[in-house]
């Protein structure tokens, strides 16, 4: 099986010097020019480049402004700036796409791109397989016709003051600031740094930060793992603050921490911004949609209200497109994705952050006793790496719990009649497939999981 890294759903990523070079940045960016020149039917497209932090960022969007200009394109140089914040701009200044210098959660030695189309959606699977191939043959046949650079020093708008403005105004910033909330915030010296000052600034909130020089230098691991929290949570116990914030570096994600200094499941980040949302009177009842990977706990929120609830296959935008034909009031991934489209239609940290402080605010009650009151499941994670048994497994899967509902719009996802489920799918970023989980529990998920790894080692 070929593990050669390509262009998926979650965008291209690889390391840095090795399957991550300017060259290979530089052929994507040319198939992007094609992409909106021709697939787009653009002759003069105008673009956002942005990057999440990592110290290899201005390098790789310093090459491929330049490859950008010298075909036609004019160019909005972003420099540092989260993913969420990008995508919400393209949206806002109708521009025609970007290319967005990212790794995400990747280890510090990765970089990567993503790229955003004129609707400011991710690509879909059909835009990604264009690209793809226009980057295999690599040949433009389009004239050289200089762009243009605007840069902040010029006329680029401030991206991060409109878009946080933007989104404080659909919360009640009084209310949140009467309670005086101490907060402390994980930046992980990337693209959160950009936007947290003044957020909390804008909140009336005390920001307690951590890793907050966004030279690129991860405090920690930059997956926002519990394993990797240690220095958040103890950070929010010692400054005695309200809650604690986590982010990944491209801050599409979020991780709360409690007051107590406990790092909360991942789970909880989608949880808290359902409750925060369909609580409302007048979202009762409307549609919530989340992936197949994704924890019961916000599902068991939804049926409360009476919300419906639809599933996607991983990824952003299939949870997006899945939102669009459902007409979902919310709905994300419980990574720590939350994607509110009236605030921002991507996943999106600080609107986490917004909406779980206002949630807090309305409440009069502490994140603890909040948490204490969502259902609580037992989550369990596995991976191994791709081979070409992937799909006898997910086979031996579906013949040994025959008789089960099964979902194999991605991989397979098997639900059991208490509640409990397992899926098995490839991962769209690493050359792995994951086995996801969950019971109400320890006990069961952990003989549901045995009981796999037994089916994958029978003849």
């Amino acid at each position: 099986m070929n593990n050669k890294p390509t262009l998926t759903v979650s965008g291209y990523r690889g390391i840095w010097d090795e399957s991550l070079t300017l060259d290979i940045a530089n052929s994507y960016t040319r198939a992007f020019i094609k992409f909106l020149k021709e697939y787009q039917e653009n002759e003069r497209p105008r673009i956002l480049v942005s990057y999440d932090g990592r110290e290899t960022g201005p390098e790789i969007k310093e090459s491929i402004i330049n490859e950008l200009i010298k075909y036609g394109v004019d160019v909005y140089d972003g420099e540092l700036l989260p993913t969420p914040t990008s995508i919400w701009s393209v949206r806002k200044y109708a521009y025609d796409g970007a290319i967005i210098i990212t790794a995400s959660h990747n280890p510090r030695e990765y970089n990567g791109l993503k790229f955003i189309n004129n609707k400011a959606f991710f690509l879909t699977e059909n835009e990604i397989a264009t690209i793809n191939n226009y980057k295999e043959k690599d040949d433009l046949e389009i004239p050289e016709v200089e762009g243009t650079l605007v840069s902040k020093e010029i006329d680029t708008p401030n991206y991060v003051k409109e878009y946080v403005d933007f989104l404080v105004s659909f919360v009640d910033k009084e209310k949140i600031r009467g309670k005086n909330f101490k907060v402390a915030v994980d930046m992980i010296n990337a693209s959160a740094c950009a936007v947290d000052p003044y957020l909390f600034a804008e909140l009336g909130v005390e920001l307690i930060p951590l890793n907050n020089i966004p030279d690129g230098d991860f405090g920690h691991k930059p997956e926002p793992l519990k394993e990797n929290l240690i220095a958040i949570a103890e950070y929010t116990k010692e400054h005695n603050a309200d809650i604690g914030f986590a982010h990944d570096p491209d801050a599409d994600r979020l991780v709360i921490i409690d007051k107590n200094g406990e790092v909360i499941s991942e789970e909880y980040t989608l949880a808290l911004a359902v409750e925060a949302i369909l609580s409302k009177e007048e979202n009762k009842g409307k549609p919530l949609v989340t992936n197949l990977s994704t924890s019961r706990a916000s599902y068991d929120i939804a049926l409360k209200y009476g919300s419906e609830v639809f599933l996607s296959k991983v990824g952003e935008l299939n949870v997006v497109l899945e939102m669009i034909k459902r007409g979902a009031v919310i709905g994300g991934e419980g990574s720590g994705g939350v994607i509110y489209p009236i605030m921002n239609f991507a996943r999106d940290g600080f609107v986490a952050i917004i909406l779980i402080l206002d949630l807090l605010a309305k409440s009069d009650k502490n994140i603890n006793e909040i948490v204490s009151e969502i259902p609580k499941y037992f989550i369990k994670k596995d991976k191994w790496p791709m081979d070409e048994s992937f799909e006898s497994k997910i086979e031996k899967l579906k013949n040994h719990f025959e008789g089960m509902n099964t979902i194999d719009i991605d991989g397979v996802r098997i639900d059991f009649s208490d509640d409990a489920w397992i899926h098995l799918r490839p991962s769209n970023t690493e050359p792995i497939f994951r086995l996801f989980g969950e019971a109400k529990t320890e006990e069961r998920i952990n003989d549901l999981f045995n009981e796999v790894k037994l089916t994958f080692e029978a003849n």
